[in-house]
């Protein structure tokens, strides 16, 4: 007779794998070596996930919340408390050239690649994320076709960080785009 599973050392765990996927930024690890560097076992890890497809889905997911959490912050500086929407701007490009951001930032990219590769559930999962910055970025600017310009220079300056380390050019990318706005009165 199997054992019931732990929900908190599930979530424990969960918890422990997505770290060591933010730290590596990436998902590609044998479900040994997940095992190894979370402190457990092979046998483990598939006794409470089933497999290493379902260990991912659950790590996206977990992802997804906590990609979640970090939007809810910005919103907390919500467009209506913010004098200067540049600054709102430049405070987000600040948070998410963080060191710390570093390995969720390539996880992100990873996701990005497994998307166009065909993965449905995570082309969904990017998806949502998507719409969720770009309705953001829609109260900041009340302009549905400038909060996507914006949600594509982001991500555009983000791949630019990630492959040169350079996060001045981001800002000054920012800076430009959100100038050009002001001289259209776009913010």
């Amino acid at each position: 007779m199997n054992r019931p599973i732990e929900p908190k050392k599930k979530q424990e765990l969960l918890e422990k794998c997505l770290a060591i996927a933010v730290e590596a930024g990436s998902l590609n690890f044998s479900l040994n070596a997940i095992a190894q560097k979370s402190g457990t076992s092979g046998r483990m890890l598939v006794y409470h996930f089933g497999s290493k497809h379902e260990l991912e889905r659950q790590i996206v997911s977990l992802l997804e919340t906590r990609l979640r959490e970090k939007l809810w912050s910005f919103q907390g500086l919500s467009p209506d408390k913010v004098d200067c929407p540049t600054k709102l701007l430049l405070e987000i490009w600040k948070h998410l050239t963080l060191p710390e951001m570093h390995g969720l930032l390539k996880l992100t990219m990873e996701l990005n690649q497994r998307a166009m590769q065909g993965d449905s559930e995570i082309q969904l999962l990017l998806e949502r994320e998507s719409q969720k910055w770009v309705n953001f970025l829609f109260d900041l600017t009340n302009d549905k076709t400038t909060a996507l310009s914006l949600l594509h220079l982001f991500q555009g300056a983000i791949l630019d960080f990630l492959t040169t380390g350079n996060a001045q050019r981001g800002q000054q990318t920012i800076e430009a785009f959100a100038e050009t706005l002001k001289q259209n009165k776009a913010i």
